[in-house]
């Protein structure tokens, strides 16, 4: 997997924090995604680390980022690019990002993100450090709460899996809870996956879902079979009677007011998860709405 070659112009203001990206050896990355993606799960668990990294890169510049990983494409083609890269030592998400603030340099500002970020980009990036600036000891929630996107501080303790937000506010770090969906929507399963997909995905994320899925996305007609119309969740029946569930962003992304039982839908599914749905209308071009 290949990076971006366009520059990377980094906004003054942000640039006082040293940004540490923890990424797991790609073939190993997206564990929750691998009975859905298959043979892709390294591209994409690669992918998503690199539109990370770009945009980490745009937020801070080369010389304030930091990657810990023992990925030989990723070390490589990040080295090049005046980033400096530290092994895994292997023994767990936090250990990678305590190598990492080592890294940095005694007494830094460090900003530990999570390198599975597939929709962030360099603006909100810059929007939660200049946040964090406010601040001695600060974290960013997942966008389920309970999780941990990016911890900032100097010398803090990171604690990142499970529902590390508590740990983090236990440990008197600020719980900042900022607008910026594109920096909290981790991925790691076929929901947040869909979430990162309708915020809009980095290009090498993009490239794999285009050219690399057509295997295991989906598409398929189907009958609704459950509607909430308060949580906009619920589920359809696949025509041999196998129940698949929906989430309220597949619904609210589809641009339907209203679902009825046993009305048909055309959706697309992953990792038996319905990400997407639409009903197409009569002649070419017409959904209906």
């Amino acid at each position: 997997m290949t990076t971006s070659s366009h520059a990377h112009p980094v906004t003054a203001g942000s640039t006082d924090w040293h940004v540490v990206v923890p990424v797991k050896e790609t073939r190993h990355g997206k564990s929750r995604l691998a009975r859905a993606v298959g043979s892709d799960r390294a591209d994409l668990s690669a992918a998503i680390a690199t539109d990370t990294l770009s945009a980490a890169l745009q937020a801070v510049g080369p010389e304030r980022l930091v990657v810990v990983t023992s990925d030989d494409g990723l070390s490589g083609s990040w080295a090049a690019r005046g980033v400096r890269v530290v092994p895994d030592p292997g023994t767990g998400l936090n250990d990678a990002v305590r190598a990492g603030m080592r890294a940095a340099g005694p007494g830094a500002s460090v900003a530990a993100l999570l390198g599975d970020l597939p929709a962030l980009d360099g603006a909100s990036l810059r929007s939660a450090l200049e946040a964090a600036q406010q601040h001695g000891d600060s974290f960013v929630p997942d966008a389920d709460g309970t999780g941990t996107v990016l911890r900032c501080g100097v010398g803090f303790m990171p604690r990142f899996g499970g529902a590390s937000a508590a740990r983090h506010a236990a440990d008197g770090a600020v719980r900042l809870e900022l607008p910026l969906p594109r920096l909290r929507t981790d991925v790691d399963d076929a929901r947040s996956l869909s979430q990162a997909r309708h915020l809009g995905l980095g290009p090498a994320t993009r490239a794999v879902l285009q050219h690399r899925a057509s295997g295991w996305i989906r598409s398929m007609q189907a009958t609704v079979h459950r509607f909430d119309p308060e949580t906009h969740t619920g589920s359809v029946l696949r025509d041999d009677g196998v129940e698949l569930a929906f989430e309220a962003p597949a619904f609210e992304s589809s641009g339907l007011r209203l679902l009825r039982i046993g009305q048909r839908l055309t959706v697309e599914v992953v990792d038996d998860l319905v990400v997407a749905m639409h009903i197409v209308g009569v002649g070419p071009g017409q959904p209906i709405r």
